[in-house]
């Protein structure tokens, strides 16, 4: 929901290729798959599942007919989810991790029912088959085409699923507090995307967000001032069998287009938050520290000198900076040193303004490393602080868990205080006790941590229907959020004496409630709720009863840090992100007399057909069985080659795969118009638990002297018949990876055999401290083969350093090849005929046709960098034969591979491939020579 579908299903293809231990529920509509661990969450949202089709059946008049394969796990230990709107192969993927108080997803009836209703919308609008039958025939042909030309902008699909959200649960994003606050600011500041800024995913603070909250109140928008059913008209044109793309299809209802009436759109909700800014009486506070996009989570050190606060910017690289927290004397002196030499120079030019509060000093620094993330953190000691971070299991593959860790500014030692714990907000009871929120398979619960055993004993019992957050501990009391089905977020505090709890006052009709912080002697209670499309800091005061309000909507607050020497210091949003102020002591207080009388959310907001409040279900809602992966999509495909030193190819082939992609297979051919190379290969894939089974079957035919560069090669036919299995097992221990195989190799050519054994392993490890990283791979095989000429050995192994310097990526490598008693053809490309690992008599190099020399010892250095990572690289290569200098090239090329297993067989196995370099030799002829593929090989 927040994230980009390519980084969740990629998330989704590393959490279910190595667990074998899936489940699979079926009712009419839907078939959900799930790990045993997630069996109650699972029963749940498949009887949520049916309870949404058929309430958004009613609200749409409109309904896949299509089963929907739904997928439930948690890879990242965080709340998201997604849709593949595919007409032929729809699915859905939930994570179960619900959210947490101060996210734009917080506001609803309960996590899994907003996730459910989302997603599905997703499905019933965007996948819905056309009334065109050619087109629809192509989606038929290949699920590539519903996710290549879908012609619905992001906004308009995100902002429409968020708008059914909210008006069929009277919650959601519309009609959040918070986020409202949010949208407000950044109207008032002028800063309100863009038309084509809207759907952007990337650019500026919250920008990837705002599809979804400001798209949604734009079509609500329309919808108030047009109506319902002429938004609803968009959706049934762009199915139409008249082509239409969505500008086309809007255009012709509201008679305007999209930008226009969306700039309108903006004039006036800029209008009504700069008048709602101008009844506001001003707050007296002060800017304490001028920060830059995205904060989080200040933390103010026990003797209040220094505080902490996590930082992310717009590469994602995280950190976690410790600063002084006495005004910078330097910097100031150096600014007044500046002012004064200015109009030393010019008596008659005007100096700066004194700004109003100067760059605190950085006293020491925490990169994430290996983007583990840094969350959360909180001092132990003066010197010390404990925070969040994402660990990795010894041997499991790719799915993460939040773990705490020990961080020490002065001697720069790190520690890993748990184990695999899940465990996400907290708080120190001491420099060895921590109380946590906990939640893991979809359950949420509060527990205590010894920080120097890392066991944990349980605070509350584990629920699928409670919630906790932001736990904070003081005076041996435990103030702790917590919402429940169909209810606002509640604020309690626990005695831990005597285990009794007592409710926190909220203002008359609040709906966001989040941050809750002791005051400095224990006595009050801070906490920032939202009432009335505006969020404010309020405090409450045990002894008297007294809940007060400290603001009236000027600004979005978050984190309220009262300290002794600072006094009320908190994070106030802006458009560029967030900046730390400081209330004064004469702000005005008003004192709260209506208060709430339960956290039951109101829900009159919901417009009909509404869902029914959300509720976790423990009935069978199908038949349950083993997750088997005979239940195969199928896919025609079609695949294209290039290169300009031997030929091209033209891919046409079926593929097909289970949704876990257990058991994945493909068979084809591929020609060319010039006779060079053609034939046909047979590819099956298995996965069981993490070892994985490869066959790979091929007949090809090759003639060389019909390459585009057959003056360079040597003469020679082949008309090969083979195949090739291997058994791989991956290990994983930190940043290092591992992978082993055994294979087996047959090739007949004309009248001649050749067979061969091989052991083999590719390993990896890096470190990255994001601006800089390093890091080192190395592959290695052993053959031993025969053929009709004799037996033979041989071996591959390759090394290389990659790293990065100042985010620039780059690498030296070496490869070598040797055989003992055969000989290898050198040149020519991979494709789905030609598969590297199964040719142990070749060495392809793009640069160079087929066929360009026979050697026994073939060697490679090459050193390449790019500008940024996922670009091209800029590289040289010097490639030997026997010691001897055959060519050198140098060029940019860019080689890819993408698996999103979950994704439609189409979206998996993908090779890209693309390259121009100038290839020099005293045997070759000089020239640029390119080439570029995308092609399908498991």
């Amino acid at each position: 929901m927040k994230k980009s579908l390519l980084s969740l299903m990629v998330a989704a293809s590393f959490a279910t290729s190595a667990n074998d231990n899936w489940q699979t529920i079926e009712t009419e509509n839907f078939k959900v798959h799930f790990p045993k661990a997630y069996q109650s969450w699972a029963t749940s949202a498949a009887n949520e599942l049916e309870v949404v089709r058929e309430k958004v059946k009613e609200q749409q008049n409109r309904v896949l007919e299509k089963q929907v394969d739904v997928i439930v796990f948690d890879p990242y230990n965080q709340s998201n989810g997604f849709a593949i709107p595919s007409s032929v192969d729809p699915m859905m993927a939930f994570f179960a991790t619900p959210p947490q108080s101060d996210t734009v997803i917080s506001n609803s009836s309960g996590w899994q029912q907003l996730l459910v209703l989302h997603e599905y919308v997703h499905l019933v609008h965007l996948a819905q088959p056309t009334r065109s039958e050619w087109r629809q025939k192509l989606r038929n042909f290949s699920s590539a085409y519903d996710i290549a030309h879908n012609p619905t902008p992001r906004w308009a699909a995100e902002g429409y699923a968020t708008l059914l959200e909210s008006q069929m649960t009277g919650r959601g994003r519309l009609h959040d507090n918070y986020v409202e606050s949010l949208i407000t600011q950044f109207a008032k500041e002028g800063s309100l995307p863009s038309y084509s800024q809207l759907s952007e995913e990337d650019g500026g603070y919250m920008a990837g967000s705002m599809a979804y909250l400001v798209g949604v109140r734009f079509l609500q928008w329309l919808e108030h001032n047009y109506s319902k059913e002429q938004l609803d008209a968009v959706w049934t044109r762009m199915q139409a069998v008249k082509k239409r793309d969505f500008d086309s299809a809007f255009t012709g209802v509201f008679l305007e287009k999209p930008s226009k009436l969306y700039r309108r759109f903006v004039a006036e909700y800029t209008h009504k938050a700069l008048t709602q800014e101008a009844n506001q009486t001003a707050l007296e506070t002060k800017r304490w520290f001028d920060l830059n996009y995205i904060q989080t989570a200040p933390s103010l050190s026990p003797d209040e000198d220094k505080i902490a606060i996590v930082s992310k910017d717009k590469d994602g690289n995280t950190k976690l900076t410790i600063y002084a927290t006495e005004e910078n004397a330097d910097a100031i002196k150096e600014f007044e040193e500046a002012q004064k030499e200015l109009l030393e120079d010019d008596a008659k030019d005007i100096a700066n303004s004194k700004p109003t509060s100067f760059k605190k000093e950085t006293k020491e620094t925490l990169n994430s490393i290996n983007r583990k993330g840094i969350l959360n953190p909180v001092w132990r000691d003066n010197s010390t602080l404990v925070y969040g971070a994402f660990s990795v299991a010894n041997n499991e593959m790719n799915t993460l868990h939040q773990d705490l860790f020990s961080w020490n500014s002065e001697t720069g030692e790190t520690k890993q205080l748990t184990q695999f714990a899940n465990v996400r907000r907290f708080t120190l009871a001491d420099s060895n006790t921590a109380y946590a929120e906990r939640v893991e398979y979809g359950y949420s619960q509060l527990v205590k941590i010894n920080l120097t055993s890392g066991e944990m004993s349980d605070l509350t019992q584990p629920s699928l229907q409670t919630v906790y957050d932001f736990p904070q501990y003081q005076n041996n009391k435990l103030a702790y959020l917590k919402t429940e089905l169909n209810q606002n977020w509640a604020l309690w505090v626990k005695d831990l004496t005597s285990n009794n709890d007592v409710s926190v006052p909220m203002p008359k009709g609040y709906q966001f409630l989040s941050y809750p912080k002791w005051s400095e002697n224990g006595e009050s209670i801070y906490y920032v709720a939202g009432v009335n499309g505006q969020t404010n800091l309020y405090r409450y005061t045990f002894a008297s009863d007294k809940l007060e309000q400290l603001s009236a909507g000027q600004q979005v607050m978050q984190y309220p840090m009262p300290s002794k020497q600072h006094g009320l210091l908190y994070l106030a949003v802006n458009s560029e992100g967030p900046d730390i102020y400081q209330l004064s002591d004469n702000a005005s207080v008003t004192e709260v007399t209506e208060r709430a009388l339960s956290p039951k959310a109101a829900t009159d907001k919901a417009e009909q057909p509404s869902l029914p409040p959300a509720k976790i279900y423990q009935q069978t809602a199908g038949a349950q069985r083993d997750y088997s992966p005979s239940n195969q999509s199928m896919s025609f495909t079609l695949a294209e080659q290039y290169n300009s030193a031997s030929t091209a190819l033209l891919h046409v082939g079926v593929k097909g795969k289970d949704l876990l992609n257990k058991l994945s297979w493909q068979f084809g051919g591929a020609i060319d118009n010039k006779n060079a190379l053609n034939g046909a290969y047979l590819d099956v894939k298995y996965q069981l638990d993490k070892w994985q089974f490869l066959a790979h079957a091929f007949d090809y035919k090759l003639k060389t002297a019909n390459q585009y560069q057959h003056p360079d090669v040597l003469a020679a036919e082949e008309d090969a018949t083979g195949a090739y299995l291997q058994a791989s097992y991956p290990y994983r221990n930190g940043a290092f990876k591992l992978n082993s195989h055994l294979a087996y190799g047959y090739k007949d050519i004309s009248d001649s055999h050749n067979q061969w054994l091989a052991l083999g392993a590719n390993q990896i490890w890096q470190r990255d401290w994001q601006t800089f990283a390093i890091g080192q791979t190395a592959s290695a095989r052993i053959y031993s083969g025969d053929s009709s000429h004799g037996s033979w050995q041989g071996f591959d192994a390759n090394v290389a350093l990659f790293g990065k310097a100042w985010n620039m990526p780059l690498y030296v490598d070496y490869q070598t090849k040797q055989r003992d008693d055969m000989l290898m053809n050198i040149g020519g490309f991979a494709s789905s005929l030609i598969k590297p690992e199964a040719q142990a008599d070749r060495s392809l190099i793009n640069e160079l046709p087929f066929y360009t020399a026979l050697s026994d010892d073939y060697q490679r250095f090459g050193a390449g960098f790019a500008f940024k990572q996922n670009t091209p690289w800029l590289y040289v290569s010097q490639h030997e034969l026997n010691n001897s200098e055959l060519a050198t090239s140098y060029g940019i090329k860019l080689n890819s591979q993408f698996d999103f297993a979950v994704a439609p067989s189409v979206l998996n196995d993908i090779n890209i491939d693309f390259g121009i370099a100038k290839i020099e030799g005293d045997t070759i002829q000089d020239e640029v020579r390119g080439w570029v593929g995308l092609w399908y090989s498991l």
